[in-house]
């Protein structure tokens, strides 16, 4: 569960997200443009289905597990263009997957 959202503090990143547990993780590229800048749907789609593709990015996503890929799919390109919904999003999903 996300607890705080953050700017991140690496050159190449945009924000960083502090978990429940208190681990933090660096996500987004600093000037990378997402869902939540442009709003654009085809943009989100492709974005979706280029990750999922991704061997190494697809089981964190799948199986809900903390990472980059899990925060930059569901904060940067999920299903609202505001990111604080998005992270309720996330974190209601997050709830009802470990009960």
């Amino acid at each position: 569960m996300i607890v705080k959202l953050m700017n991140s503090d690496k050159p190449n990143k945009r924000y960083k997200v502090l978990t429940k547990d208190n681990k933090t993780y660096d996500f987004g590229l600093k000037n990378g443009n997402t869902y939540i800048d442009h709003f654009d749907d085809i943009k989100r789609d492709n974005y979706i289905k280029r990750h999922y593709a991704l061997k190494k990015e697809r089981p964190f996503i799948e199986n809900l597990i903390p990472s980059a890929s899990l925060y930059s799919l569901y904060l940067l390109w999920g299903p609202y263009t505001n990111i604080n919904k998005n992270i309720e999003h996330l974190n209601n999903i997050l709830k009802k997957h470990n009960k």
